[in-house]
C-alpha cells in the first residue's frame, strides 16, 4: 500500500465515501432515531448536530403526521402505516427493503408539500450493535 493510499484510510476514507453518496442518508435505530447522516442529509438538517442527533427522523423532516400529536414522530395514529417506519422496523429485524415506493407529506416553510420517495434500508452491525442504514431517494429534489 502506497503511502498516500494509508494517509487516505487514516483520514476516514468511510466518512468520504459516506459522504459522497448524493442522496440523504441516515444511521438510525429501529425507533427511527438518528444517529449518524452524511453531508447530503446535513444540507436538509442545518449545521447543528447536536440539535439533530437522536431525535425522530419525522420530527426533523416536518412531517405533517409528527406533528398532530405532541408524542411526534412514531406516535400518531398515521404512524404505524408510514413507509419509512415500517422499512427500518424490517431492516433492524434483518431484513433488507430496497427502493420502495411511498410519499411524505412535510411542512415546508408553513406550507404542506408532498415529496415522492424511494425508501431502501439495510441492516447494519458495529461492534456488536445493530443498526439501519436508512437512504430516502428524492427527498432533496
Amino acid at each position: 500500500m502506497s503511502r498516500l493510499e494509508v494517509q487516505f484510510l487514516d483520514q476516514g476514507l468511510h466518512r468520504v465515501l459516506f459522504d459522497a453518496m448524493p442522496m440523504p442518508v441516515f444511521v438510525v435505530d429501529e425507533d427511527v432515531g438518528l444517529l449518524e447522516y452524511n453531508a447530503a442529509a446535513a444540507q436538509l438538517l442545518g449545521a447543528n448536530r447536536h440539535k439533530v442527533l437522536r431525535r425522530r427522523a419525522g420530527d426533523l423532516l416536518h412531517c405533517l403526521h409528527a406533528l398532530e400529536t405532541p408524542g411526534g414522530c412514531g406516535r400518531s395514529p398515521s404512524c404505524p402505516g408510514c413507509v419509512v417506519r415500517q422499512s427500518v422496523r424490517a431492516a433492524a429485524r434483518g431484513r433488507r427493503v430496497t427502493r420502495q415506493l411511498t410519499q411524505l407529506e412535510l411542512l415546508d416553510e408553513g406550507k404542506a408539500r408532498t415529496v415522492n420517495l424511494r425508501v431502501s434500508c439495510q441492516p447494519i452491525t458495529f461492534e456488536r450493535h445493530s443498526f439501519v442504514l436508512l437512504i430516502l431517494e428524492g427527498l432533496n429534489d
